[in-house]
């Protein structure tokens, strides 16, 4: 799974339930208005989510080192309930954090990177999931990844994120 970096953000979903509640007002009450209503109510509640998330979840710090990164991601999972610990730098056998939640437990390997993730991150994580006989792997990096890692991933059942996905984990991982 790449990362969309055209998700509307906060500004967009302000013009929209703007411009609803706008259009709604000369079709009140006929069935138009109460259309444009209901989507700019809907704007209204989305808008609620993505302010909780600002204020509920870890922030991201470009300047993060990749020992920082490692924590940040746990504690976003630690946000969303899933237990999660960080593994020990030396002998994690390509896993940096190990998360359960509801009994599944599900190993990460998180790359702070500038540029694409390639297969090497895929194929530690693969190991990591027998190693830490786990039921899923995830791929968090700050970047994205190469077309040959995305096919790795796909052939291994390996989910690849982007650290802003991390909240949605739950959705993703089809839970």
């Amino acid at each position: 799974m790449r990362h969309n970096r055209n998700t509307p953000g906060l500004a967009v979903w302000v013009l929209w339930t703007a411009g609803f509640t706008l259009l709604s007002g000369p079709f009140w009450p006929r069935a138009p208005g109460l259309v444009f209503m209901g989507l700019g109510l809907f704007g209204v509640l989305h808008l609620g989510v993505l302010i909780f998330e600002r204020i509920s979840l870890p922030q991201f710090d470009e300047k993060m080192t990749p020992a920082e990164f490692e924590h940040y991601c746990a504690e976003v999972l630690r946000a969303c309930n899933w237990t999660a610990r960080v593994t020990a730098i030396s002998g994690d056998q390509g896993v940096d954090i190990v998360a359960e939640k509801r009994g599944v437990r599900i190993v990460l390997q998180c790359k702070k990177y500038a540029k694409p993730v390639g297969n090497r991150a895929v194929q530690e994580i693969v190991a990591g999931i027998a190693h830490e006989e786990a039921e899923r792997g995830v791929v968090v990096t700050t970047s994205g990844y190469t077309r040959a890692a995305e096919r790795l991933a796909a052939s291994n059942n390996i989910l690849l994120l982007h650290h802003n996905d991390l909240p949605r984990l739950d959705r993703l991982l089809g839970r």
